[in-house]
């Protein structure tokens, strides 16, 4: 089993990232700019909608603007970052992967310092490159607070996950949060240790407790997790969780052959369910079948039984087309997926 270990080179920043945020919103008063950055994308997620949910209220499309790069444009960014809200207190633009902070221009900076108080520009970014102009004009800029994101040190996510796998009551094994990591491996993100953490609450709920052996017996690939719930989501017409569950499989940052391949797989491993239900075997055959647990079979044995058999092998069929096409060039990037779940979800 692997062990979790996180090697550092400079004292983690995660906590004071943290504190400083926590800080602004529970004192509202805020930076004019934000810059969230670093690999752990959960987390900078997580505080970037929380400085959104403080700021204005969910329903305001008025005073939200979101940005990323599909659609990022430095002089609309300018634009809205220094409009006056429209009868609100706060105006908030979010801009998902700018990479401006990666260069050596830095223009930009200057001229946001028209933005009003009212305003609040948050960056999210991947990278920076703390050498060049943008990154430490920015860094030293009054109106900009920079605040970097790694993956928290063990004893902080053994605390989380703890807290995560507690809720409702649930007892936890002192093990259980060290188990899971190791489970995970030293590459897991939070989005995956996230996903697992719920995924053993969930299992563990009707039982009251959780151990060591639930981690092993119930602690898989996330990403097949993602895919199964995208498919029970699609099997029932489901259209905003599916697509919702897409875009989580899009921020655990997997590829699109890679996403629709385990797609496909899903769907084979419903088909040959199906068969074996009609073969009159239990869930113990089909565990044996498949390779997978019985609280596995169990599952994918009810959501085939929510399909006609004739459903599911025109999914196969589907999933095998998109990747064709996308093999072929046909589709590019994520359409190929987006199509693939339209498709599905209109079957």
């Amino acid at each position: 089993m692997a062990t979790y270990t996180k090697k550092s080179k400079k004292p983690n920043p995660t906590k004071a990232s943290i504190a400083t945020i926590d800080k602004h919103i529970s004192t509202g008063t805020f930076s004019r700019v934000y810059v969230l950055y670093g690999p752990e994308r959960y987390l900078i997620t997580s505080y970037r909608d929380a400085l959104k949910k403080s700021l204005i209220n969910a329903d305001d499309t008025m005073n939200f603007t979101s940005y990323n790069s599909d659609n990022f444009n430095l002089n609309s960014v300018i634009n809205d970052a220094i409009t006056m809200p429209f009868f609100a207190e706060h105006r908030v633009v979010v801009v998902d992967g700018s990479k401006l902070f990666e260069g050596s221009e830095d223009g930009f900076i200057d001229e946001l310092s028209q933005m009003p108080e009212s305003n609040v520009l948050i960056f999210c970014e991947e990278k920076v490159n703390g050498a060049k102009k943008a990154f430490k004009h920015a860094n030293t800029n009054e109106l900009f607070t920079c605040l970097e994101f790694q993956t928290p040190m063990k004893e902080d996510l053994v605390n989380w996950l703890g807290r995560i796998l507690g809720q409702d009551g649930l007892r936890v094994k002192l093990s259980v949060p060290e188990k899971l990591l190791e489970a995970c491996g030293p590459s897991a993100d939070m989005y995956t240790l996230s996903n697992e953490a719920r995924k053993l609450h969930d299992y563990c709920l009707d039982k009251g407790m959780v151990t060591s052996d639930d981690v092993a017996l119930v602690c898989s690939d996330s990403v097949e997790d993602q895919v199964f719930e995208m498919c029970r989501a699609i099997s029932q017409g489901n259209s905003n969780q599916a697509l919702k569950l897409y875009n989580d499989l899009l921020e655990l940052k997997r590829s699109p052959v890679n996403t629709i391949n385990r797609i496909a797989d899903q769907y084979k491993q419903l088909l040959t369910v199906s068969y074996l239900l009609s073969e009159g075997k239990g869930v113990g055959a089909v565990a044996s079948e498949l390779k997978v647990t019985e609280y596995i079979a169990s599952k994918l044995i009810s959501l085939s039984k929510s399909m006609p058999r004739k459903k599911i092998i025109k999914s196969v069929d589907k999933c095998y087309e998109a990747i064709y096409l996308n093999n072929s060039g046909g589709l590019i990037k994520n359409d190929a997926i987006e199509n693939l779940i339209v498709s599905l979800l209109l079957d």
